[in-house]
């Protein structure tokens, strides 16, 4: 069972911290720092953050990366 994160900086500290995410997604560090303060990441980062949360046994909603109506099997139960 994975657990699940809601919040940006959930999902960063999951991965490892600012620097690992900046290297996963060969951003800048300046970058991945402002992203703690946003409530969603860049939606291109979707697919690769969330293959590393995977691994690691984690989930997040794809609303985290402001994906709209692609919501999770758990998501839409919850509702």
């Amino acid at each position: 069972m994975s657990k699940p994160l809601t919040t940006t900086s959930e999902v960063m500290d999951a991965l490892g911290g600012n620097r690992a995410v900046a290297d996963l997604t060969h951003r800048t560090l300046a970058a991945v720092w402002n992203w703690r303060q946003f409530p969603t990441f860049p939606s291109n980062t979707y697919l690769i953050m969330t293959d590393a949360l995977d691994r690691i046994g984690y989930t997040a909603p794809p609303s985290l990366w402001g994906m709209t109506g692609a919501e999770s099997q758990s998501e839409r139960a919850a509702s």
